[in-house]
């Protein structure tokens, strides 16, 4: 897995470094840091907590997006005895790094490297590159929307077997922002990836609002579907979160 994954990041290695030599000063560079909270207590007592994060660099003729997130959830449960213990229910990690170099005004050309470690699904780890064509389709002072698509490798892990499962992709996805008045904006970010053996689609929904300066208060909905997973697994995780965003 090393060796391969090496691999795919030197597919991508070019892309980054002709954005390195586009790179100018500090002030192109943004990017925002999430944290939710979730205590629940009652019939059910558990602990949601996760962490998301973004970078960005739009350059004048690159632009390079970086993320990271991470999460955990435990609950109480109760044995054959009775007996309540905390047990750990989720957890999650997730990286990506996405180089897009821009041609005419409004389209670009893509590399999209991402992993996925979710003890839960079923799988070791999850990691695919593709490659594709992006446009900026809308970008107003109210609405920004881009979409891409692409085709690429995956490589997934079976927990259960150990067996490592190789296919080819096709990617679409599309971003969305709307600045609903000057506290306050909604995004969504969408992909999936079809692939030979299995389909994944992705989606996270989002409402933003200052609070003051760089903090703002925000809920968001995600969820990851996968059509054909290991047995005893799930085809939907779904996530309800509250908590606050640092824009920088």
């Amino acid at each position: 897995m090393k060796h391969k994954m090496t691999l795919l990041a030197l597919a991508l290695a070019p892309l980054a470094a002709f954005a390195a030599e586009d790179a100018e000063d500090g002030k192109l560079w943004t990017g925002e840091a999430n944290l939710s909270y979730i205590d629940s207590s009652g019939n059910t007592e558990s602990t949601n907590l996760a962490f998301r994060s973004g970078a960005t660099r739009d350059g004048e003729d690159w632009r390079n997006i970086y993320k990271l997130e991470a999460s955990n959830e435990t609950a109480e449960q109760e044995d054959e005895n009775g007996n309540k213990e905390e047990v750990r229910t989720a957890e999650k990690y997730f990286a990506s790094a996405k180089a897009e170099y821009k041609f005419g005004e409004k389209s670009y050309f893509f590399g999209l490297l991402e992993y996925t470690d979710d003890r839960f699904s079923g799988f070791d780890y999850e990691a695919s590159v593709t490659f594709g064509y992006g446009r900026d389709i809308l970008n107003t002072e109210a609405h920004e929307l881009s979409a891409d698509a692409g085709v690429g490798y995956r490589e997934s892990k079976v927990s259960e077997t150990g067996d490592v499962v190789e296919e080819a992709v096709l990617r679409l996805g599309a971003l969305y922002l709307w600045r609903i008045s000057d506290t306050a904006t909604f995004d969504e970010d969408f992909s999936t990836e079809i692939g030979e053996e299995k389909t994944v689609t992705k989606s996270y929904t989002r409402l933003k609002v200052k609070i003051n300066g760089s903090l703002h208060g925000f809920v968001a909905y995600e969820i990851k579907h996968t059509d054909e997973v290991p047995e005893g697994t799930k085809n939907s995780d779904r996530k309800f979160m509250v908590g606050l965003n640092y824009s920088f």
